[in-house]
């Protein structure tokens, strides 16, 4: 096959795992950057054209790919998405659809349909921008952890132990137009959060992370440690089940184990390898590369 993954750093160690499986078993793929395209809507065929320019090149037409693999971080989701959603209307499967993908990087819209299937998750809140924040904040409960409905790797998670310091955040959020979502601090995690990575239908494989010297994000970028973990079935069965309702196809499910039960704290479309490869030493990349085999046969 021939395939394409969107990724503005190919040097990254999830990317240079991808193209490995995938020269492994006999695939090309070609790794560029989703914002070095111009997309052309046209009336005549083919209706969904696509221009690439490298740097310091001259752009060329595009051709065909077997499967799109979207690796793109937050700053690229507006034509990342818009990017896949071109090769979607050319009949090319993405693993991982435009709509997929939109739906797992607004934090809040994800929340509120894992919600809506009944999948547990954190008490959470957005306050509108017309609502006083101040008499939001007395609706939630304190310490509290303070989300930027886009980010990744920690960044945009903010603790916030006091009141006072909270509505200050937010307002300044406010100010610079940022939108914020409320949501408990799960005091009993002890630091801890596990991240299910989902393919297909199956969770692959899992690691329990544990934040490092105070910092209470327990994201590797943050400095977190990781170690292998044994999940329950009933931990398994929320991270397929989030996967499902959210559209995906790879997903990387982060869980907290609280006093009420494990709660999906978030699902990530694109999540990192490095992390929980070295810990489970379990062959991810490949495991996804036949996933996309899977859907080029069935598209």
């Amino acid at each position: 096959m021939k395939l394409l993954m969107l990724c503005r750093e190919p040097r990254l160690y999830s990317c240079e795992r991808l193209k490995e499986a995938a020269e492994q078993s006999n695939h090309h793929m070609d790794i560029l950057d989703p914002n070095r395209f111009l997309l052309k809507l046209e009336q005549n065929a083919p209706h969904f054209s696509m221009y690439y320019q490298p740097a310091g090149a001259e752009p060329y037409l595009l051709s065909d790919y077997d499967v799109i693999i979207p690796r793109f971080g937050s700053a690229s989701t507006r034509m990342g998405c818009a990017l896949l959603r071109h090769f979607e209307g050319r009949k090319v499967p993405c693993l991982n659809s435009s709509s997929a993908f939109l739906r797992a990087r607004d934090k809040w819209l994800s929340l509120q349909l894992l919600r809506e299937a009944g999948i547990p998750v954190p008490d959470t809140a957005l306050i509108g921008d017309e609502f006083n924040i101040s008499q939001g904040m007395s609706m939630a409960k304190m310490p509290t952890i303070l989300k930027t409905l886009s980010g990744a790797q920690g960044i945009g998670v903010i603790l916030a132990e006091q009141m006072q310091s909270a509505v200050s955040i937010l307002e300044t959020l406010k100010q610079a137009q940022v939108p914020t979502l409320l949501q408990d601090f799960i005091a009993e995690a002890q630091g801890t959060d596990l991240r299910c990575f989902v393919v297909g239908n199956q969770v692959i494989a899992a690691m329990k992370r544990i934040s490092q010297n105070g910092e209470f994000r327990a994201n590797f970028h943050r400095g977190g440690l990781a170690e292998k973990i044994q999940l329950t079935s009933e931990e398994k069965n929320m991270a397929i089940k989030a996967t499902q309702i959210l559209g995906l196809d790879v997903a990387g499910v982060d869980l907290i184990r609280s006093q009420r039960g494990p709660l999906v704290l978030e699902v990530n479309a694109s999540p990192g390898l490095e992390m929980i490869e070295k810990t489970s030493h379990i062959d991810i990349a490949s495991q996804i590369i036949v996933q996309a085999e899977k859907i080029a046969k069935s598209s």
